[in-house]
């Protein structure tokens, strides 16, 4: 069976479906679809607490998250996109037993072992030294997106 973290379209459906949401998480089965920013709060946690000089634990996104763990302790797998992807790793950091895969995720350095995914020329991601470096946009607006992977 192939690593969910690698199929990314499956990826992607889930995210669209996160994106549609009122709390931007979808869940199916063990895994958590993550949406990135999608408001006026999240581009202050944006602002405030990624990459580096917040504490994303502090982020309405990753509180969503938490409240959603609680509520379905199967889920094992987080897939995110952008500040969701941060969030994804934050949570993964700090509760052991969660797998996450990452798209276009503004995190800085490079840590080895996760699944992380950016486009060759997304601003939001450039400094992801970890995640592998695929595609390209020849539009700036949709280089940061968790589509065409």
């Amino acid at each position: 069976m192939k690593h969910i973290g690698f199929n990314h379209k499956i990826n992607e459906i889930g995210l669209k479906k996160a994106y549609n949401t009122h709390k931007g998480i979808h869940i199916d089965n063990d895994t958590m679809f993550i949406a990135g920013t999608r408001n006026f709060r999240d581009v202050y946690d944006d602002v405030t607490k990624i990459p580096v000089w917040g504490d994303l634990k502090n982020s309405k996104r990753y509180r969503d998250v938490e409240e959603e763990i609680k509520a379905n302790p199967n889920v094992k797998k987080l897939i995110g996109h952008s500040l969701a992807g941060s969030v994804a790793l934050e949570f993964e950091k700090n509760n052991k037993g969660y797998e996450t895969t990452t798209y276009g995720a503004p995190v800085f350095g490079g840590f080895e072992g996760r699944n992380r995914f950016r486009h060759r020329n997304d601003p939001v991601s450039m400094f992801d030294f970890g995640a592998k470096s695929v595609g390209f946009s020849f539009n700036p607006l949709t280089a940061h997106s968790y589509q065409n992977y």
